[in-house]
């Protein structure tokens, strides 16, 4: 039996490590942010006099290129959990793999690509609610209004410690952001200086609405141009041509989801339904697949990272914490020597090379791998934490 073991060479390379079938892999669950989709804002033609490039597909929409990441990225994990035996070959049945996706279109076609990447001719069932789904919807549950007042506090404190200056002056110069009929109509023309607003509403995601969400919004179309492979000079109508470049505009994108995610209590209160599913497979309150894919948004990542305390990390060959269709891998081990179960979390994810270029994945190309660590579940050399630490915390997350 094999053990992936993780070191972080420049370019993230996946070393496969023979234990003498020691460790063996028990149950895997695979919270994935949807594949590339087209920009989502509404309001990107009033931010520039300039044109913006055409998609195929409606706002919002996984475009064909994202299912054809997304199915390699099933691909590979059909390849790897078959390897650790944790799958067998043929069609699994619902006790083994079991997959589960928000409703919007582009975490079921995220899903749909995955599952026929992974398991062809099986006509695997994607479940979805036909309604607003509580376990994805990523709003404040809280109606208090002492509650109302400390996350807008929180929010505040966020904003006041950004530094964002030059990733507005870069913004500005993209945007031509003077001439723009935003600018004309507000009459506020400053991205560093206009005033950023504050939306915190029970029942609703929290909001920003200003100039850092103006750059949010940007940033996330360029982001998507590149990985949909536009030509260079037509991404960011090509004042994003090199890496420094990237690295000064994507603060803005960074910095918006850290105020309205990155408060402790929020993120909890919006967590806390996905935290309870997961908690449940985990426990044994129920019998849980092998396999579990859940098929969700940025949001519920970044909610759950921060909900349940994760330890700051960094991408390798990334730009963003969230890439498109990155995946927090919780995965069950046992070790037959000690006769314990532990606990190892990867973050997966696809390069902005291997998005961009569409690269195939498999065992001798993989995605990227990032090992994740929780403050409350200490890990070994081996990124392991024991499994009825995770339980007891869980525990506390579900109260």
């Amino acid at each position: 039996m094999y053990i992936i073991k993780y070191f972080l060479f420049f370019c993230a390379s996946i070393t496969i490590v023979n234990t003498e079938k020691r460790f063996y892999m028990k149950q895997v669950i695979i919270l994935s942010r949807h594949n590339l989709r087209t920009p989502l804002s509404k309001y990107l033609e009033i931010m520039t006099p300039k044109t913006w490039p055409a998609w195929k597909e409606k706002s919002g929409y996984l475009t064909a290129k994202g299912a054809l990441l997304e199915g390699y990225m099933g691909g590979f994990f059909s390849d790897w959990l078959k390897e650790e035996s944790v799958l067998s070959s043929g069609c699994p049945a619902e006790d083994v793999f079991y997959a589960y996706a928000n409703i919007k279109q582009r975490t079921i076609a995220s899903a749909e690509a995955f599952v026929n990447r992974a398991f062809p001719n099986c006509n695997i069932t994607i479940h979805y609610s036909s309604t607003v789904d509580p376990i994805f919807n990523p709003v404040i549950h809280n109606k208090t209004a002492a509650f109302k007042d400390y996350v807008i506090k929180e929010m505040k404190a966020h904003l006041k410690s950004l530094k964002l200056n030059d990733s507005y002056d870069l913004l500005g110069n993209i945007l031509d952001y003077n001439h723009s009929k935003l600018c004309e109509t507000n009459h506020q023309c400053n991205l560093k200086t206009d005033k950023n607003n504050i939306i915190v509403v029970p029942d609703e995601k929290p909001n920003l609405w200003g100039p850092i969400k103006i750059g949010n919004s940007v940033v996330d179309a360029f982001v998507m141009q590149y990985y949909e492979g536009f030509p260079i000079n037509i991404v960011a109508w090509g004042y994003l041509y090199d890496q420094e470049q990237w690295g000064k505009i994507m603060p803005l994108s960074r910095g918006f989801h850290n105020v309205i995610f990155n408060t402790s209590l929020v993120a909890k209160d919006i967590a806390k339904p996905l935290i309870k599913y997961i908690a449940d497979l985990c426990l044994g309150h129920n019998v849980a697949p092998k396999v579990t894919l859940l098929m969700g948004h940025d949001a519920n990542m970044y909610t759950l990272l921060e909900g349940m305390g994760f330890k700051p990390y960094s991408l390798i060959n990334q730009h963003e914490l969230v890439p498109v269709g990155g995946k927090i891998v919780f995965q069950k081990w046992y070790d037959a020597v000690s006769r314990q179960n532990f606990l190892k979390i990867n973050f997966i994810y696809q390069s902005m090379k291997q998005l961009r270029d569409s690269v195939p994945l498999s065992l001798s190309n993989p995605p990227q791998f990032e090992l994740l660590e929780l403050e409350n579940c200490k890990v070994d050399s081996n990124g392991f934490c024991l499994w009825n630490v995770f339980e007891d915390f869980l525990k506390t997350l579900i109260q």
